[in-house]
């Protein structure tokens, strides 16, 4: 299947007011240079690159960490305790491939 034959939601302005416009750029550089340095791949259609980071930008803005936005958790207080998925989460980490 092609990446045209593949329909992903555009990102809107309303989505992109979800997070800060500060935590948004930082996310944007954090994941850019990540992926530089690590050897990782940012998802090939870059909407769903830029849901992720409004996603962690957004987190950063209420909880203060980039928690992974592609998870449900219960409780995401405990969660950013733990770690586990703060990205780059344990996942990204280990198979150097973002969702």
């Amino acid at each position: 299947m092609s990446d045209e034959d593949q329909s992903v939601e555009k990102v809107s302005d309303s989505d992109r007011s979800q997070a800060s416009e500060k935590n948004t750029a930082k996310m944007w550089k954090f994941v850019k240079k990540f992926a530089e340095k690590s050897g990782s791949f940012l998802h090939p259609q870059k909407d769903i690159t830029e849901f992720l980071v409004i996603g962690l930008a957004k987190h950063i803005d209420e909880l203060g960490r980039p928690l992974c936005p592609c998870n449900f958790y219960e409780n995401k207080e405990e969660e950013v305790k733990k770690s586990t998925w703060i990205c780059p989460c344990d996942e990204m980490q280990k198979w150097k491939y973002c969702h």
